[in-house]
């Protein structure tokens, strides 16, 4: 999801709000991210990442059921947002400074993977309530009694898978790779909103192949929380890929890719609202 609320503000930056008096500061820019996120996350986000974890999950879609964990994943955007960008600027301001000169290409990926990894703090708790509260047992709880429930443990079952497999590679490629692939779709068609947006829907899918194993892996792990099929990263991925083929670790690929679809025109509109009103 941050993917999605950076590459509108990359493409608004190089066009809508240029036309603006003045820049947003980094803390507007986090405010303006965060509360986009939670829009896109209010609809259709939500609903389809319900489709998605039943589609993992092998269970049937509910709509009663589809908001169930919505406080905690809306909840979640302004703080992993806020989070990814002060390890990114802090890590390369740090790195440019101990060597004295410009961090390269390889050291803006590695920062941007640290950054990911680390919003995974965040992500992996949000991702096991909401998976808690959508299951057919747990529909009348609410987020207090998930977390009280679910305990520290169990709430971060899933980590690793989560850190490393989507975080890390997802902060990758929307602060590394989606920028340049938009600069190249722009120098080509010229620069407009046009050819941002679909240079950002482009890279988001792509990014979203990569990193659909480490969804499905982390979702198998938080929906075993007795550890009866699925206990380490690599044990499930094998155990996965052994019982549904390889193409089991891309179940509810087309979910997502459509939520990614959706979500970057609505950021467009988002953030030129939120903007608006900041600049009022």
């Amino acid at each position: 999801m941050i993917l999605y609320i950076y590459l509108i503000l990359l493409i608004s930056s190089q066009s809508l709000f240029s036309m603006s008096d003045r820049s947003l500061t980094f803390a507007e820019s986090i405010v303006v991210g965060g509360f986009a996120g939670a829009g896109e996350v209010a609809f259709p986000g939500q609903l389809l990442s319900y489709a998605m974890n039943t589609k993992i999950n092998k269970e049937p879609f509910i709509v009663s059921r589809s908001y169930n964990g919505f406080l905690m994943n809306a909840s979640g955007e302004i703080p992993i947002f806020a989070l990814q960008n002060l390890v990114k600027d802090e890590g390369s301001r740090y790195l440019e400074f101990t060597q004295k000169s410009p961090i390269s290409y390889e050291q803006k990926i590695a920062i941007s993977f640290i950054a990911g990894f680390a919003s995974a703090v965040i992500d992996t708790p949000s991702s096991a309530v909401q998976l808690y509260l959508q299951h057919s047992e747990n529909v009348k709880k609410n987020t207090k009694q998930a977390l009280q429930e679910l305990g520290i443990k169990k709430i971060f079952r899933g980590f690793t898978a989560d850190a490393v497999l989507k975080e890390g590679p997802f902060a990758v490629g929307y602060q590394v790779i989606a920028p340049q692939g938009i600069k190249i779709a722009q120098q080509y068609f010229g620069e407009n909103n046009v050819v941002g947006i679909v240079g950002g829907v482009g890279s988001g899918i792509v990014t979203g192949v990569i990193t659909q194993p480490g969804v499905v892996i982390r979702n198998s792990m938080q929906s075993d929380l007795h550890k009866q099929k699925y206990i380490t990263t690599l044990q499930t991925a094998q155990n996965i890929c052994e019982k549904q083929g390889v193409q089991g670790l891309f179940r509810g690929l087309t979910q997502r890719g459509v939520r990614i679809a959706i979500a970057v025109p609505l950021y467009v509109a988002y953030t030129q609202a939120m903007e608006d009103l900041i600049k009022k």
